[in-house]
């Protein structure tokens, strides 16, 4: 079959959600689906390109920046890719669709269903549904109509996390599939020696955007309150939050300031660290949880619709309530007072993603929502 793919954003460009659209793209291949991809242009990077057999297809947009994108942006997205879509579906002859975000995924597909006839699958992925995001409310009601009306017509809406489909349950009558984020866990895997030396510093791990929603600032008070000199924090990201958070001088000399890096140099990060740490106020699912658990990291995250899904507290790290900031602050230092128990802890995160987050099985689930459409 052929499935099209719609997102925003594709890497290089993008955060989780990007990352899970190429996973699940090239799995789909090697399944022996055709995947297209349509995403929006960027600075460099060409109209039209074969990613190891998944074509992707870089309409007009306005994105200035690889790690976000603001409304405008957005909308630029959407019009230029509503306008090629019927060209395309005609031309690569598309059977179904996969709209990553009610919106701005969903007008798109909603016009190839309206248009042309194919049908779509919403993927959920967070900050579109209402209730995650209290800066976006307002919005959210603007496009209630939009929104359930692109709902109502896909062949089925899917969710990463259960979580996330009571949410968007609450809020919007339609019923949500759950179908998880995966991992490779042959790129993302432990390093072999994962305890830090005698005289080493414990090494925290955050990999994100920076923005409101993952909470660094408040991260960052927690770290305070542990003694300098006993742990360093890579912070692996950019976005709109670095310069407030670059302002907390008293912790510039802990924090590795990394930036944005490419998806390729992600795997030794992980391995050189001990600890990932995710204190988001939501999530959808995670990748970055997903690949810390794999490259044997324990993680310490905050107990929130994704993460718990993902961190049993106890086994394969800890899940701290937000209102009880003592418990991160009493994680961490469990940790670094006791690196051999963090192993331990990573090493059943490891075992309990291998078995269950493949991207092949997340691909099997999603080309299985398309069974007894017309090819």
């Amino acid at each position: 079959m052929r499935i099209l793919l719609v997102n925003y954003e594709y890497p290089p460009v993008g955060g989780g959600a990007a990352t899970a659209t190429e996973a699940l793209a090239r799995a789909l291949v090697r399944l022996g689906h055709e995947v297209l991809v349509l995403t929006g242009s960027y600075k460099g990077l060409p109209a039209r390109s074969d990613d190891q057999g998944v074509v992707v297809r870089r309409v007009w947009s306005l994105r200035r920046r690889l790690d976000s994108s603001g409304i405008v942006e957005m909308c630029s997205f959407v019009i230029a890719a509503k306008i090629a879509l019927p060209f395309i579906i005609r031309a690569e002859r598309v059977g179904g669709i996969v709209a990553f975000f009610s919106i701005p995924g969903g007008p798109i597909a909603l016009t190839g269903r309206v248009l042309c006839g194919v049908p779509y699958v919403i993927s959920l992925r967070g900050g579109d549904v209402p209730g995650t995001e209290p800066s976006l409310r307002g919005l959210h009601r603007l496009l209630t109509p939009l929104r359930r009306m692109i709902l109502r017509r896909s062949l089925a809406i899917v969710a990463p996390s259960e979580g996330l489909k009571r949410m968007s349950q609450q809020v919007d009558p339609f019923a949500v599939r759950v179908i998880p984020n995966g991992v490779d866990s042959t790129l993302f895997a432990p390093s072999p020696s994962p305890l830090p030396g005698a005289s080493e510093p414990f090494r925290f791990l955050f990999v994100g955007r920076l923005q409101a929603q993952k909470n660094l600032a408040w991260l960052f008070e927690r770290l305070g309150k542990l003694t300098l000199g006993r742990w360093t924090l890579d912070l692996i990201g950019d976005g709109p939050e670095r310069a407030k958070l670059e302002a907390l001088a008293h912790l510039t000399s802990a924090i590795k300031w990394r930036g944005w890096v490419g998806r390729e140099e992600l795997p030794p990060i992980y391995r050189a660290c001990h600890c990932f740490v995710n204190s988001s106020l939501y999530e959808g699912m995670p990748n970055v949880v997903l690949e810390a658990m794999a490259s044997g990291l324990p993680v310490i995250a905050s107990r929130v619709p994704g993460n718990e899904e993902l961190v049993v507290d106890g086994e394969n790290g800890y899940l701290c309530d937000l209102q009880s900031p003592g418990q991160f602050i009493e994680a961490m230092q469990r940790l670094i007072d006791d690196p051999a128990l963090g192993f331990r802890l990573g090493a059943a995160g490891r075992a309990r993603v291998v078995q269950e987050f493949s991207w092949e099985k997340i691909a099997r689930d999603y080309a299985a929502l398309f069974d007894g459409v017309s090819p």
